[in-house]
């Protein structure tokens, strides 16, 4: 049966051409009839194929190529797109003619550095060659400019790029001048476009990100069910307030569900959809109901209670199924299962996975002992029905060895050493930033009654609690966030003006106050007139600790709420760790929820706000998401509850809709309108120059040495002395490298593709084990090298003869240079290894997110609890 769902996958991939975009092989690649090392090779592709892209499946691992008419699979690792408006569009390595005749060809950057997510650091490995037939030498140029990313689009823009270094030791002076040259002229004088993904697949395992101390890890209550069910939850005792315009009913307030009271008898309805449940007691005895009391079918014509009306009359469930409704009042989890328990093996661990939950449950038989995944945070457990206990500091090795390309995948980004999890906090502590121009916007503060402050625990400071901003006193002056945005002034309700500074004491807010998100929002820089602001995820409360990313702070905040006996009460809800399903989404590198059983409005566990300019409510479907039920929800403001970034949006800066407000990277590319094409010439390698390109290698480093290396098959070559010669590979003590399975070579040729000579891959190279048989390696290298070589070695000395598989033809032994190194080196540096898997990663997170962005966002099982998409 699977081998069908395989097929079946696979065809339905292959007549996807509609919207094929060209791409490259960057290595030696297995073509196969299907998505899976288990379906057929026809052949390798060799590196540098130019073929037609199709779709990727979700993890990037698969994609469906057509090349000369044959429709098959490689995997996604080794496909680079060259469609793209960025630096991928004529894909790497590029070829360029130097004003002196010479061939420049630039190897694919390498990022080395990305100082306070502001100034980036980069290598490019170079190859020059004088003339035809003449020997080439590789060399190493450095580049640096200033960044602003496009968190929305997944681009970072680099503009004020300028060369840093020029490391060609081996050319001569006019060869220099040449280069230096040429060099400049091509370095574009505006901004360009590089995918973020790419840069944090670079940086993932270098750019180490400091933890959170003092979040919370005491577990949620959670629920299982082995049927459809949905979590009712109050945040706190269930508030009842009066539905204006509808006499003798009321509704709870404090949670994300329709939920309505007769005033007359007490009997509670609640909306599931289409379909109603009634009782007595909130916590219990929920039945399904056919038939509504009168003041439920009078509901006023108020956005509010569009969706209850639309739900009138009744309809039975869509499934035929009544749900368990199981009741909480605290943020609590749920997880539902499609039956009983199914556990699948976990390739290359001991663990089974739950496959009919769209939780996130695993099973380790050795211990017996259960595994589940909430907001980020493992909890583990003998029993499903608990006591759950916090384990992600101590989860079991075999989670760091969870195949990449499993639908699962995105766990990965939730254990502490994956790759995923070092770029996922990576991604969490780029800036969205924003140019504020002073005098074009302002705060306005509204209050339930009179400013209430309450202080903030371990500090001289206080809060504002009787408010959906966040007013912050510090001293005798009052700092209000907005949008990503502080203002000050000097009473509570303003006037409040654009802060060009914010105090230090700010920052030294604890996790266990709820204003603690207001910390990762800070002036970057201010200049006459303006100011630059950026928000991390923390706004968004997404939190580095334990070396993942997790959602929420573990605290539980206690709600405002002012319940007068005269009139309607007041509710402002705070923000939650758990009650929301959030999930880890790799693609948009931001915490989010899908699913309905958590309730209909994709809020938190209070679905009502308080606007103290009307005096009523504002359902949560309103408030706590810009598109409510519609679509991907990727991140919120737990205060405000306005969007984050969610798919077609444009992030909290975007609220501001321009009024002096502008994102970081709209500001970059309006600066440089209507510029000349200068700005472009990095991507403009001659057309004619392209079978150069494809002709050559790709696996192609800048070493931090100064030096340049090339990788084939498991082997490193480092170039010196005017050659290539062998080094060993980086010492594993001084790599992260994670277990898995070894991709084969193969040497015989099949339909519908050339072959290489060079290893071909249908895996990461970062998979493949420790130690590979000696048959696998390439051939080409020599049995034995003498470990040291005379320091003076005359070309007159060498053999007449050599073997021309050692030797590229076009290199005569006359050309090179009389001076040699006395030894070569011991070891390759250890960043090679790293930067061949970022590449590696980086193609696929590529894919990934292609394969998101062409499918529309699903809302998950209405009925089977957390509803994340995989």
């Amino acid at each position: 049966m699977r081998k069908f769902i395989a097929i079946v996958v696979s065809n339905a991939l292959a007549l996807q051409t509609a919207f094929a975009a060209p791409a490259v092989t960057t290595a030696n690649v297995n073509f196969r009839s299907g998505p899976g090392t288990g379906f057929q090779s026809f052949g390798t592709l060799p590196e540098g194929t130019e073929v037609d892209l199709g779709d990727c499946d979700e993890t990037g691992a698969w994609c469906s190529i057509t090349y000369q008419g044959n429709a098959g699979f490689v995997s996604g690792s080794y496909l680079q797109m060259t469609d793209a408006q960025d630096e991928d569009a004529q894909g790497w390595p590029r070829t360029y003619t130097t004003d002196k005749g010479a061939t420049l060809i630039l190897y694919q950057p390498q990022v080395s550095d990305w100082e306070n997510f502001r100034t980036l650091d980069a290598l490019v490995a170079a190859e020059y060659v004088a003339s035809e037939g003449a020997t080439p030498v590789f060399g190493v140029i450095g580049l640096t400019g200033k960044t602003y990313a496009d968190r929305e689009e997944g681009d970072v823009l680099i503009e004020d790029l300028t060369v840093t270094e020029l490391n060609f030791s081996a050319l001569d002076r006019e060869a220099m001048a040449d280069l230096s040259l040429q060099v400049g002229k091509l370095v574009p004088t505006g901004p360009i476009t590089v995918k973020e993904d790419r840069i944090t697949a670079s940086l993932a395992e270098y750019k180490r990100m400091d933890d959170v101390s003092d979040l919370g890890t005491d577990p949620p209550p959670i629920f299982i069910s082995t049927k459809p069910a949905i979590l009712v939850q109050t945040d706190g005792e269930a508030i009842f307030a009066p539905v204006k315009g509808a006499s003798g009913l009321s509704f709870v307030v404090n949670t994300n569900w329709d939920v309505f009271k007769l005033d007359d008898g007490g009997s509670l309805y609640l909306r599931n959809d289409k379909s109603w449940l009634t009782t007595t007691d909130i916590s219990t005895g929920w039945r399904e109901t056919d038939s509504l009391a009168d003041p439920l079918t009078k509901l006023p014509n108020d956005e509010n209670w569009a969706d209850a009306r639309g739900a009138i009359p009744p309809s039975p469930p869509e499934d035929g199924a009544t749900p368990e409704v199981f009741y909480s009042d605290r943020p609590a989890e749920m997880i539902v299962f499609e039956g009983e328990p199914k556990l699948e093996a976990v390739p290359g661990t001991r663990l089974e996975w739950a496959s009919n939950t769209e939780s996130d449950v695993f099973y380790l038989a050795e211990t017996e002992t259960w595994y589940i995944l909430v907001s980020g945070r493992w909890f583990k457990s003998a029993s499903l029905d608990g006591p759950w206990v916090f384990t992600t500091p101590n989860l079991p090795e075999d989670f760091l060895n969870i195949p990449e390309d499993a639908s699962y995948y995105s766990v990965r980004a939730s254990v502490p050493g994956t790759s995923e999890a070092d770029q996922a906090r990576l991604k969490a502590s780029i800036p969205h930033t924003a140019r504020v121009e002073t005098g074009t916007v302002s705060a306005d503060v509204a209050y339930a009654g009179d400013p209430d402050f309450q202080p903030i625990e371990g500090t001289q400071m206080s809060y504002a609690v009787n408010t959906s901003d966040q007013v912050i006193k510090v001293g005798d002056k009052y700092y209000v966030l907005q949008d990503g945005v502080w203002f000050v002034g000097d009473n509570p309700a303003g006037p409040f003006q654009v802060a060009t500074s914010v105090p230090n004491e700010i920052y030294t807010i604890p996790p266990s106050s709820p204003v603690y998100n207001a910390t990762y929002v800070r002036v970057y820089e201010t200049e006459p007139g303006a100011v630059w602001f950026g928000y991390t995820m923390g706004y968004l409360a997404g939190f580095l600790a334990w070396g993942t990313i997790v959602y929420g702070t573990g605290w539980r905040y206690r709600p405002w709420y002012n319940w007068p006996w005269y009139r309607p009460g007041i509710y402002f809800p705070r923000p939650v760790t758990y009650g929301i399903g959030a999930y880890y989404n790799p693609v948009r590198g931001l915490y989010g929820r899908y699913g309905y059983a958590y309730g209909p409005y994709r809020g938190i566990a209070g679905g009502a706000i308080y606007n103290p300019r009307t005096g009523g409510y504002i359902r949560g479907g309103r408030i706590y998401g810009p598109r409510g039920s519609a679509g991907f929800i990727a991140a919120y403001n737990p205060v405000t509850g306005r969007g984050g970034v969610y798919v077609g949006g444009h992030g909290i800066y975007g609220s501001w809709k321009g009024s002096g407000v502008t994102r970081g990277p709209q500001w970059a590319r309006a600066r440089t309108t209507g510029r000349d094409l200068a700005t472009n010439r990095w991507n403009r390698a001659s057309a004619g120059n392209r079978a150069a390109n494809l002709g050559r290698r790709g696996d192609v480093f800048a070493g931090r040495d100064g030096s340049v290396y090339r990788r084939q098959g498991d082997n490193w070559q480092k170039f010196d002395g005017g050659r290539w010669s062998s080094v060993d590979r980086p010492s594993r003590e001084q790599l992260r490298d994670r277990a898995g399975g070894a991709a084969a070579a193969i040497g015989g040729a099949g339909t519908g593709a050339a072959i290489a000579s060079r290893p071909s891959r249908d895996r990461p190279a970062t998979t493949r084990p420790a130690q590979r048989p000696s048959a696998e390696r390439p051939t080409q290298r020599p049995a034995q090298r003498p470990a040291q070589r005379p320091a003076q070695r005359p070309s007159a000395d060498r053999p007449s003869q050599r073997p021309s598989a050692n030797r590229p033809q076009q290199r005569p032994a006359a050309q090179r240079p009389a001076q040699r190194p006395a030894a070569r080196p011991a070891k390759a540096p250890s960043h090679l290894s790293r930067d061949h898997r970022a590449r590696q990663a980086g193609n696929r997170q590529v894919n990934r997110n292609r394969a998101a962005t062409r499918r529309p966002p699903s809302g998950g099982g209405r009925a089977r609890g957390g509803g994340r998409r995989r």
